[in-house]
């Protein structure tokens, strides 16, 4: 029993002691002071970061209990009846910080603030600026400009309201005390929203030289990526990346603009590593990005559906999707997620590059174009990743014979990659159109550098080789094409040419007669089979076989009247059926036949007739005609040196008496009645080219709309007047005494108490 009452006794003593401590502590003004000033960072950095949930924290919050504890001990202790106003801007401050600005302003516009009571005037603006009232907030800083940051907020205020010209005007003629960048930046803002961005810039890195904040860095970063300053931009993001969620996800975003995909996707997986969600849907989107940038196209789908569940039918997000069935050349899948982007929203770009490329896959090359044209402002002809997009614009353009347009755009995606084989091939296949066949075989020449699978690029450039008489050089290049696909028709057709120039006239007879019967249709094949009969009846002539040579004649004959049937707008086959009619001697039909075809061929062919008919006369002079034409041309020099010394007898001697292994290179001179070389004209085609696309999809660049001004909330909070405080007098209360009888007492009086040990 003793024990328990001592016990009772102890407790009292240390919660009377804990209660005068506090009481003692609260009456101290300097501990209000204290604890706003713990606040106060916290506060203005959810400004600074744009990030309200610091204010949420428990550490926050606990502060904000502990201030309005210590406040109201403070004023339970010295409030008087002349307080009233430093109460009410007190207790106003208290509820700002406490999150309630409506109140903190409706309880601060009750007041009415002396003339030399800046502070609460002061007070009254930032409470203004926090509940968006920020013309009132402008009119109260004006009443008080000699406050520390009270031009800074009234820069913050104008902007806030859209002012930014007088906000800017402001600037030029205000001062403000070291604010630690949020000046510059506030006016690097103001600039941005002018669309000024090279001042914005600048102002930007005179608030980071001050103080090196993630803010600061994150704009500045911002703005050098919408400018397409994406090396810059990225330095910027990487400098807070380490401390900042946000800023990570900025940085990966622009490692994906420059094509780092893999330094990307590193740290998209470090960020979702790590605690922070806010960011999470913009992870998994930039993963799947940046795996379609490494060509990981399942990957990039997963991550596509996990972002689809956190962020729907986001226009980046369907893009992508879209994007990865581009790749796998499933256009009509691919059409339906860019088409519902642009119904969803008509002024994103990026999708109607996208579904130009579908339309350009399911041979729709007028609706390609129209959507390459709305999205022409996002075509970047200075980006290396829109290559392919200019590839496919330029076949789309070629395709509708835009010859000009097409060319225009092959040389962009040429420029930008230049071992874009594509476009260099439909380069070539315009300058062949345009019978410029040099600059057609050099371009097919680079694009056959970097792809050597495509047989009818070798074909083609096999047929330009042709066009030179470069037989020798054909040679291989034909054997490589027929090697990689046997059904291409041109390249047989060609390398039967070449078989033929290469004196393996069994071979390449063997070989037309082969292409003849499955194509009769196609009168390059039976131009070209005449000549090989031709060449063929040339050499029984030289052994003296006169009736198969009269039978590979009228072969010859046939052949080339069926071309002629089958195209008669090909007037050249008229000199290859000149030369059948000369082997026949009917000299007059030749002559028409050349005549119907007057180019250099015909006149050499002319001038050799006229030789074998001892016209030499004007044999030199039909030669002649043809070396004006082309000086340069060694079957035109070759007849002309024979004709000029009368040895055509003596060579048509001299070949005739030779063998298989006769000295002769030249088939024309080595298979040559008289000596001369007769010309003849093989024809080919040139095969349009189709590529099936690589579709790399240019990633639309994440660019975050993050713009807040900066203000600085220095909260006042003004003390009590000061007053004398006299002595408490002592109450000294009389108590009587009490009587109290105890049993067995036997009439004592008094209390008896228990002794304490």
């Amino acid at each position: 029993m003793i024990s328990n009452i001592r016990l009772l006794i102890l407790s009292g003593l240390v919660l009377w002691w804990a209660f005068t401590a506090t009481e003692a502590c609260a009456q101290d003004f300097s501990e209000c002071q204290r604890i706003i000033k713990e606040l106060l960072p916290v506060f203005n950095r959810a400004f600074e970061e744009n990030n309200p949930v610091l204010l949420r924290e428990e550490a926050y919050q606990r502060g904000v209990r502990n201030l309005q504890s210590a406040y109201t001990l403070y004023n339970k202790q010295h409030f008087g009846a002349a307080d009233s106003v430093q109460r009410m801007n007190n207790e106003a401050v208290v509820l700002a910080l406490s999150g309630n600005y409506q109140k903190a302003l409706h309880l601060s516009q009750a007041l009415e603030p002396g003339e030399k009571e800046n502070d609460i005037r002061y007070n009254r603006g930032l409470f203004a600026m926090l509940a968006g009232r920020y013309r009132e907030a402008v009119q109260e800083f004006s009443v008080v400009p000699g406050h520390a940051q009270s031009s800074l907020n009234t820069l913050v205020a104008l902007g806030k309201q859209k002012q930014y010209g007088e906000a800017l005007d402001f600037a030029s003629g205000a001062s403000t005390r070291s604010s630690g960048g949020k000046w510059n930046y506030n006016i690097g803002l103001t600039y941005k929203f002018k669309k000024m961005p090279e001042e914005a810039v600048n102002e930007l890195t005179t608030a980071i030289r001050q103080k090196d904040e993630m803010a600061y860095r994150l704009q500045r970063g911002d703005i050098l990526m919408h400018a397409g300053q994406h090396k810059k931009a990225v330095r910027d993001f990487e400098k807070v990346a380490r401390a900042h969620p946000k800023a990570q996800i900025r940085y990966a975003n622009a490692l994906l603009s420059l094509g780092q995909f893999g330094a990307a996707r590193a740290m998209f997986e470090r960020y979702l590593e790590g605690d922070d969600r806010h960011f999470k849907a913009d992870a998994y989107l930039g993963m799947g990005h940046a795996c379609y940038g490494l060509q990981q196209i399942t990957e990039a789908q997963r991550y596509y559906r996990l972002a689809s569940t956190l962020q729907r039918e986001a226009p980046p997000l369907l893009c992508g999707i879209g994007n990865t069935y581009l790749s796998r050349h499933e256009y009509q899948t691919a059409f339906g997620f860019f088409d519902k982007v642009i119904k969803k929203d008509s002024s994103y770009l990026p999708a109607y590059l996208g579904r130009a490329v579908s339309w350009y896959g399911q041979k729709k090359y007028d609706l390609a174009l129209a959507d390459f044209k709305k999205a022409e402002a996002a075509l970047d002809a200075d980006n290396r990743f829109f290559a392919d997009l200019f590839v496919t614009k330029g076949f789309s353009e070629y395709y509708l014979k835009k010859a000009g347009a097409a060319q225009d755009d092959f040389q962009k995606a040429v420029r930008l990659d230049g071992t874009r084989y594509e476009a260099l091939a439909g380069i070539s296949s315009i300058m062949i159109d345009q019978k410029r066949y040099s600059e057609a075989g050099q371009y097919l020449s680079r694009a056959l550098q970097y792809e050597k699978g495509y047989d009818v690029m070798w074909s083609n450039y096999g047929n330009l080789l042709l066009h030179f008489d470069m037989y020798k050089k054909s040679f291989d290049v034909f054997r490589k094409a027929v090697s990689l696909n046997p059904a291409n028709i041109n390249a047989q057709n060609g390398w039967g040419v070449v078989l033929l120039e290469n004196d393996q006239l069994d071979r390449s007879i063997a070989l037309f007669d082969s292409l003849v019967n499955e194509h009769p249709e196609l009168p390059f094949l039976n131009n070209n089979h005449g000549i090989v009969q031709a060449y063929i009846g040339n050499r029984h002539d030289q052994r003296r076989q006169s009736q198969e040579a009269s039978l590979r004649y009228d072969g010859a004959f046939a052949d080339f009247k069926k071309a002629m049937e089958t195209a008669p707008a090909r007037k050249f086959y008229h000199v290859n059926q000149g030369n059948v009619y000369r082997y026949m001697e009917r000299f007059d039909e030749a002559k028409v036949s050349y005549q119907s075809y007057q180019d250099k061929s015909a006149l050499n062919n002319t001038a050799v007739m006229y030789a074998g008919q001892e016209r030499l006369n004007d044999a030199r002079y039909y030669l002649g005609v043809a070396l004006q034409i082309d000086s340069l041309h060694r079957v035109f020099q070759y007849n002309m040196t024979i004709l000029a010394k009368g040895k055509q007898k003596e060579m048509m001697r001299l070949v005739a008496s030779g063998d298989e292994n006769s000295p002769f290179s030249d088939i024309g001179i080595k298979y040559s009645r008289d000596g001369f070389v007769t010309i003849y004209l093989y024809d080919y085609e040139y095969d349009p080219l189709s590529f099936p696309g690589r579709h790399y999809m240019p990633l639309p660049a994440a660019e975050y709309q993050e713009d807040y001004f900066i203000p600085d909330y220095d909260f006042k909070l003004v003390p009590y007047s000061k007053k004398k405080h006299t002595a408490a007098r002592k109450r000294h209360v009389k108590y009587k005494t009490q009587k109290v009888k105890l049993p067995g007492s036997k009439g004592k009086r008094g209390t008896r108490c228990p002794a304490l040990i």
